[in-house]
Parts: structure tokens; C-alpha cells; sequence
């Protein structure tokens, strides 16, 4: 079993993604903020990716992407600039929006973006990429 952490609001543990990398388009932005840990509240501890929302919480990586494209835009920051601010003032308690689990989501949700979802699908190969053999494979999409 893989020993993980305790995701915090402290700077220092977070990941910045740029988007336009991944969906390799010009110009810079937009910016989302991801950990990895468990929720503080998870006595299971079950390991997870979070992304930050503008309100200063956390939102589990999965149930973000099951989120339709155009609510997204609630963990995309416009600039670097937006990120600091956001972090700057964090709350000293971490809030997870929901620490649904990954098998909790697929059983509830069936997830996997549609075949339209050019961001969802660019989101979820690169958690693909970062967490081999820990996620679901692709599954096929349906005409």
C-alpha cells in the first residue's frame, strides 16, 4: 500500500499545472492548482488528487472532471498572479469539498468525459501519466 500524506493549504505542496501545455495551445494559462494526499477528514486514507477551487477548498480530481465543461472554470485561475492571491489567503484548515473515492464516483458516475471533451480527456491522460497502474484504463468510447 502506497503511505501518503495529509493534503495541507500550504503553498509548498502544490502542484501547478498549466493547461494550454496540455492542450497545447498558444499563450500562457489557464493555471489549475493540484495535491496529492488524502483528505484530513479519510480514515482510510486513500490517496487522491485534489484540485483547488477559487473559494480556497479542495475538490477530488475525479468528481472535477465528471463536472460539466462550462462549471470547470470553479479550479482554473486566468493568471499565476490569480494562484498567489488564492494561496495567500488560505484558511489554516484544509475543506474538501467531498473526498468521494475513485470506485465510489466510476459505480455512481460511470465516468469518462465524452468524446468532445478535448480538456477532460487532456486532464485525465495526464493523471494517467502521472499515476500509472493506479487508474482505470481508457475505456472505449461509444458512437
Amino acid at each position: 500500500m502506497l503511505a501518503t500524506r495529509t493534503i495541507t493549504n500550504s503553498y509548498q505542496d502544490f502542484q501547478l499545472l498549466e493547461l494550454s501545455k496540455l492542450l497545447h495551445t498558444e499563450g500562457r494559462g489557464p493555471f489549475m492548482v493540484v495535491q496529492e494526499g488524502c483528505a484530513p477528514d479519510d480514515s482510510s486514507s486513500r490517496h487522491c488528487s485534489f484540485v483547488l477551487t477559487h473559494r480556497g477548498t479542495w475538490l477530488h480530481y475525479y468528481l472535477y472532471l465528471a463536472l460539466p465543461e462550462n462549471v470547470r472554470r470553479v479550479a482554473m485561475f486566468d493568471t499565476v498572479a490569480d494562484v498567489f492571491a488564492r494561496a495567500e489567503a488560505m484558511p489554516a484548515r484544509v475543506k474538501v469539498e467531498d473526498a468521494m473515492s475513485l470506485q465510489e464516483l466510476l459505480r455512481a458516475e460511470g465516468f469518462e468525459p465524452g468524446a468532445e471533451d478535448e480538456q477532460g480527456r487532456a486532464l485525465l491522460d495526464d493523471l494517467r501519466r502521472r499515476h500509472p497502474g493506479e487508474l482505470p484504463p481508457k475505456l472505449e468510447l461509444k458512437p
